[in-house]
C-alpha cells in the first residue's frame, strides 16, 4: 500500500513539474518571435506599411504577390484583382501553390515594363493588398 502511493506521488509529482516547464518554454518562444522570415535566397523584411516587404523569396522575380489563408480559403475577390491587373497589362508571371487552402505566390519579373509603369503597377498592387485580407506584397 505505502508503495503504490509513493508511486503515485511520484508520478503527479512529475506530471505538474513537466507542466509548468513546457508553459515557460512556450511563452519564451513566442515572445522570442520575430517578424522578419529568411528564406533560401535572403531575408524578407517588414516595411512601414504592413502589406509591403523588401525582399522576394525567388530573385527571379522583381514583385512577389502572396495570398495567404487564415483557415478558410484565400481571398478570391483579391487574387482575381491580381490576375486581371497582371493580364491587362500583359505581363509574364509564375504562380506557386504554398498551402493546402489555396495559398499561393505570384512571382511577376516586370521586364516588360519601364521604371515608372513599374512603380504605378507596384502602387496598384499595394491598393489591393491593403483592401485585401491575407494579401502581401514583396519588391526586390
Amino acid at each position: 500500500m505505502k508503495n503504490s502511493i509513493f508511486l503515485l506521488s511520484g508520478i503527479l509529482f512529475l506530471g505538474l513539474t513537466s507542466c509548468k516547464t513546457k508553459s515557460k518554454t512556450a511563452s519564451t518562444s513566442t515572445s522570442t518571435s520575430t517578424t522578419n522570415t529568411s528564406s533560401a535566397q535572403g531575408t524578407v523584411t517588414p516595411t512601414s506599411d504592413p502589406t509591403v516587404y523588401k525582399g522576394v523569396t525567388d530573385q527571379s522575380c522583381a514583385v512577389e504577390v502572396s495570398f495567404g489563408s487564415p483557415g478558410s480559403g484565400i481571398d478570391g475577390a483579391a487574387f482575381d484583382k491580381v490576375t486581371a491587373l497582371i493580364k491587362s497589362k500583359n505581363l509574364k508571371s509564375t504562380s506557386k501553390n504554398i498551402g493546402r487552402e489555396g495559398e499561393t505566390r505570384i512571382c511577376l519579373p516586370l521586364s516588360e515594363l519601364k521604371e515608372n509603369e513599374k512603380k504605378d503597377f507596384i502602387e496598384q498592387l499595394k491598393k489591393i493588398a491593403k483592401d485585401g485580407q491575407y494579401v502581401s506584397v514583396s519588391i526586390r
